[in-house]
């Protein structure tokens, strides 16, 4: 008996010791103690969200009590979370990790929203928050905050403005955007600065990889392969262990697969008449996928031209299958006889609540977008830049 009793004390020493060397393998137990104003009595719950599916699961709910509540468990990793107070569906989010943190909420000035008809729900984001003992928390509060990336907010709502004020002059509205775009694209070049500093500090903080993907979010459509494959074999521990990380992973993956030199990823969709349309089966042509939808302003005006390019190399061997983003068939219909394009035409998929399944698939995040396919079905042109189609063209079938 005191033989395994020293066996079993070595073998548990062993174990601390990794999971001291290793905290990420170890579950994250939180205890998060909280005070809100504004509700007495009721439910405090707390849900991880997947982005993936845009669907919130609750892990842990304890009693609000005179306004006090504590919530107590583990998660797998640090991670940003989502408090919900009952009745009314109060949220707002926090970060738990190992140890105990504080939240203060006060239901005052809290932005209520109705999504009921989009089978949503209603309730109210908190605005008015704080929490303590959570240094991801601190350090994601001190980037959203930052002077730096505040600098640009008074711009951006002053061309927000000037978009409301264009009213239903649709070029007027699409210069407005193509501002804002601007503006942001240097508040993104901002942040991605700000957050590889960061990451050089602490490559295995969460809140950095956090940090990384609140922005992919934004640069989706605009980030490289290479850029994202390079951020992302940055970060160590905790931070490659987070929900976080394994999101980005699952999009590096996806996004290489539509690199030029890759065979374009498989699909079937529908055409008008319900007919099938397999993409594998339309070989032996070079063939460019036009991502388009009967509300996408430029998508329309570009039509014409793909018209012109198509009557001028289809008869050498070229054609278009355009795949629409509308989630109405009515809607997609109407724009198809109004604009009466020659070539196939097929709609995307739109599981419930979540963007086109094979724009998903293709990582696109903004129409027009174009991807032309060789003979093989192997990419050549991955852009939403009309002109880069244009010039393989040429250099395929000359002027």
């Amino acid at each position: 008996m005191k033989t395994e009793k020293i066996v079993c004390n070595v073998i548990a020493i062993a174990f601390g010791i990794l999971f001291a060397k290793n905290p990420s393998l170890a579950q994250a137990k939180y205890d998060v103690k909280g005070t809100v104003k504004g509700i007495t009595s009721g439910t405090a719950k707390l849900a991880t969200y997947n982005e993936e599916n845009r669907t919130e699961t609750v892990v842990d709910s304890a009693a609000i009590n005179n306004g006090i509540f504590e919530l107590k468990g583990s998660l797998n990793s640090p991670q940003m979370v989502i408090i919900s107070l009952e009745p009314g569906n109060w949220k707002f989010s926090v970060f738990v990790e190992n140890g105990p943190v504080n939240v203060t909420a006060d239901t005052t000035e809290a932005r209520h929203y109705d999504y009921s008809a989009y089978g949503m729900g209603k309730g109210a984001g908190v605005v008015n928050f704080t929490e303590t003992g959570s240094k991801n928390y601190d350090d994601w509060m001190a980037y959203e905050h930052d002077p730096g990336q505040k600098q640009y907010a008074p711009v951006i709502a002053e061309l927000d403005k000037k978009f409301k004020a264009a009213g239903s002059d649709i070029d007027a509205q699409y210069r407005v955007r193509d501002e804002i775009d601007s503006v942001e694209r240097l508040l993104h070049v901002w942040q991605k600065q700000k957050i590889d500093a960061y990451v050089a500090k602490d490559p295995s903080a969460v809140a950095g990889i956090y940090m990384f993907d609140d922005l992919y979010k934004w640069v989706k459509g605009t980030m490289s392969y290479a850029d994202m494959d390079a951020m992302l074999n940055k970060f160590t521990g905790a931070a490659k262990e987070s929900p976080y990380y394994k999101t980005l992973s699952r999009y590096r993956t996806l996004l290489k697969a539509v690199q030029p030199g890759s065979t374009a990823p498989d699909f079937t969709l529908l055409k008008r008449d319900s007919s099938k349309f397999t993409l594998s089966e339309n070989r032996g042509k070079y063939l460019m996928i036009d991502m388009w939808a009967s509300w996408c302003h430029p998508c329309r005006q570009a039509i014409p031209h793909w018209k012109t390019v198509y009557q001028k190399y289809h008869d050498k061997g070229f054609d278009i299958v355009s795949m629409s983003l509308d989630s109405k068939m009515k809607d997609w219909t109407k724009a198809m006889d109004e604009e009466k394009m020659p070539w196939t035409q097929i709609k995307d998929e739109f599981p419930k609540r979540m963007p086109g399944k094979i724009a998903s698939l293709y990582m696109t995040t903004f129409i027009p977008f174009y991807v032309l396919l060789d003979k093989e079905g192997k990419i050549l042109v991955y852009s939403g830049d009309e002109a880069k189609i244009d010039e393989k063209l040429k250099e395929i079938f000359g002027s």
